[in-house]
Order: structure tokens, then C-alpha cells, then sequence
């Protein structure tokens, strides 16, 4: 499903990532631990398609759900506005999950951060991709919206960061220390 080889990634004259190498096979769900600036969130932005590489080699399905740590999505827009086109994009029909229908008529700018992060994460379930990469899924969730997420989780190939230890020891086939 994923494929990494030897994955170095600079930023100035600091190296983030060295020579990192993983797998993750169809129904593996490996989380990524580690501090504050040990290059979790490049290396899910790499996976994503959003930041290159200095170099190494990665090989990804060419269709992935991704949800950012901090998601930035247009305020201007309805949330049922961008669910649709995130949906109309990947020609699938969004998910009804994490209590986002409740959201659809409000505009982005003016949800809160728990809301944007639900939103975020129906659009990266959008076309059910066969790898989602999720970083710092749970962030801003309350309880039940947690409970879903680690259920949705359960049934995904899934490739994600996080410092919450519990939801890792319950979604987690492997788990990938990150050093800083």
C-alpha cells in the first residue's frame, strides 16, 4: 500500500528526515510516535503529495484521504459546500460521520476547532481510499466523536501521527517511534 525508501528531507541546513524507510500493507494501521519536531508532520506531508523529498524513494496509492494537524480550509465556504466538492473532486459521495451533517449550513469560519477537525477528517474519508493519512486525528474531538473515529479507523489502512497515546494502542497494528 505505502512504500518508503531511505527518505531524507532538509529544511535550510536542518535535517528532518534521515534515511527513513516503512511499509504499511493493505488493513496495517502504523502510528507514528515521537516529540514535538521529530518529523511526524513532514513525513505525512511528503506521503500526501504536499512536500517533497531532498531524496529517497515513495510509492503510494494514487488516491489517499488526508487530514492535516491543523486544518486549513476555506472560511468563506458552507461546510456542505466543501464536502461536496471534496466529494464531486473524488467523484464519491462523503461519508455521514463524526455528527458532520449537523455542520453542513454553517460556514467554516465560524466552526470551531473540533468541528473544522471533523469536517476535515469526512473529507479525507471522502471515496473510501484505500490509505488515509491522519495527523493528530483526535485533536479538538469530544468523546464520542473519538469513539467513531477510532471505529472508523479500525476498518481503514491508515498511516497516522499522533502524541494520544490511547487512541495508538487501540488503532495501531504497529507502532513507529520517531526520535527528534
Amino acid at each position: 500500500m505505502l512504500s518508503v525508501r531511505h527518505l531524507t528531507k532538509w529544511f535550510g541546513s536542518k535535517r528532518v528526515l534521515d534515511d527513513l524507510s516503512l511499509t504499511v500493507a493493505r488493513g496495517e494501521r502504523v502510528v507514528l510516535l515521537g516529540e514535538n519536531g521529530s518529523g511526524k508532520s513532514t513525513f505525512l506531508r511528503i506521503v500526501a503529495g504536499i512536500v517533497e523529498a531532498y531524496e529517497g524513494e515513495i510509492a503510494v496509492p494514487r488516491v489517499l484521504g488526508y487530514a492535516p494537524e491543523k486544518p486549513d480550509l476555506p472560511d468563506h465556504l458552507l461546510a456542505g459546500e466543501w464536502l461536496d466538492l471534496v466529494a464531486s473532486l473524488k467523484r464519491a459521495r462523503w461519508p455521514e460521520l463524526l455528527g458532520v451533517t449537523a455542520l453542513l449550513g454553517r460556514k467554516i469560519g465560524a466552526l470551531s476547532l473540533g468541528q473544522r477537525q471533523r469536517v476535515s477528517l469526512v473529507a479525507a474519508f471522502t471515496g473510501e481510499p484505500p490509505l488515509v493519512v491522519l495527523d493528530e486525528p483526535t485533536n479538538a474531538l469530544d468523546a464520542d466523536a473519538r469513539e467513531e473515529l477510532t471505529a472508523r479507523v479500525l476498518e481503514s489502512t491508515a498511516l497516522v501521527a499522533t502524541h494520544d497515546r490511547d487512541f495508538a494502542e487501540r488503532v495501531a497494528t504497529r507502532i513507529v517511534t520517531m526520535g527528534a
